[in-house]
């Protein structure tokens, strides 16, 4: 037999065979990625308590990611709460295993503390891969009274003005930010259980300033406005894809503290204040809440997520069905998620010891030992 026949023979079938089997393994690769969540269970970590807005939008998107994940995994919520939500974040972070099964709901009181580098955050959420994330707005509004003198009344008024809040080191920060921004001469009463009591001791008369969130606003607020016993003053706006601060898309009438600023002095703000204003607007209320998977989950698993979100904010029933908890802000998914909080989480080291020192100056709060 030729020999020369025989090698040419023998080495086309090996390459068809070769050719085969890679054919085989790619169908089975793309098999094995439509189907990582098929018969499966996802933890979803939720560091609340049960019953509060975070759980409640955790469980709200429960089966919306169990019927949009290819596989259709089942979903189970797990409350883990304690430390404002710190003590699950830890947990999640240290504790769970990477493996793609496992993902975590955070808010505003978890992004706080990790850029404020709080010694009891062991978590880092740089290190943690979005998957999709929701924004919020909230509006100050004030008694009638003062509201009369206008935001540069207010300025120069040498009237008391007091704020009833929960901690310097929560949602209250932005509000007394924009009044450091906005050179208000605010006095600040902390220590109230939430915004619900906050807004009852204003409508008792023991403030005269206050804020709410959307939600809260447009049940409980707008009805004081209607009778004519609160005016909103400003929303806190909403960071843009550019990093610009804008209008409430939920309260487009009202300005933000820029366009205060500039209608009160006459140039736009600028300085640590402001840098931090807006810093902690992003963190707070453009990316009120994420939900994240580890980032050292298997990559496969992170791109059906990804790929299910972004498929989801597209579907009519969850756009229809979302208004009311999602107060219709339009969530972020994919590369523009990623970029608004890459931008939330980076805090120039200046601006952070400008918080430090605004927060035990003001408010006898160390950061360092929260």
């Amino acid at each position: 037999m030729n020999r020369t026949w025989l090698c040419t023979t023998f080495c086309a079938s090996f390459i068809l065979l070769a050719s085969c089997n890679t054919i085989d393994a790619d169908t089975e690769n793309e098999a094995s990625e439509g189907a990582v969540y098929e018969n499966q269970e996802i933890s979803f970590v939720v560091p609340y308590q049960a019953g509060g807005g975070t759980d409640v939008f955790a469980r709200f998107m429960t089966p919306y990611f169990s019927s949009h994940i290819e596989g259709e995994p089942r979903v189970q919520v797990e409350n883990i709460p304690g430390g404002g939500s710190i003590t699950g974040t830890n947990e999640y972070s240290l504790s769970r295993e990477p493996n793609g099964y496992s993902i975590l709901t955070t808010s505003a009181s978890t992004h706080i503390p990790f850029i404020l580098n709080q010694p009891s955050v062991q978590y880092d959420l740089r290190e943690m891969t979005p998957v999709i994330g929701a924004p919020t707005g909230g509006v100050v509004y004030m008694a009638p009274e003062f509201a009369e003198q206008g935001m540069a009344g207010l300025a120069e008024s040498t009237n008391e003005l007091f704020y009833a809040g929960i901690s310097p080191t929560g949602l209250d920060l932005i509000t007394l930010l924009s009044f450091e921004v906005l050179d208000m001469d605010v006095k600040a009463v902390l220590g109230y259980e939430g915004r619900g009591p906050s807004r009852v001791a204003f409508e008792q008369g023991e403030s005269n300033i206050d804020y709410q969130t959307t939600t809260a606003y447009n049940q409980n607020v707008e009805p004081l406005v209607e009778e004519g016993s609160a005016v909103p003053m400003y929303s806190f706006g909403q960071i843009d894809e550019n990093g610009d601060l804008v209008r409430d898309p939920q309260f487009p009438e009202l300005p933000t503290i820029e366009e205060v600023h500039e209608s009160i002095y006459g140039t736009p703000p600028s300085g640590q204040a402001w840098e931090a204003y807006m810093q902690f607007v992003g963190a707070s209320f453009t990316m009120q809440k994420v939900i994240w998977v580890h980032g050292d989950a298997p990559e496969t698993h992170k791109e059906v997520l990804a790929k299910s979100m972004e498929s989801l904010i597209e579907n009519e029933s969850f756009i229809d069905q979302s208004e009311e908890i999602l107060e219709n802000y339009e969530p972020f998914t994919g590369g523009e998620l990623q970029t608004r909080v890459d931008a939330m989480l980076e805090m120039s080291p200046d601006t952070l010891d400008w918080v430090s020192e605004f927060l035990l100056e003001t408010y006898d709060v160390d950061i360092n030992k929260l």
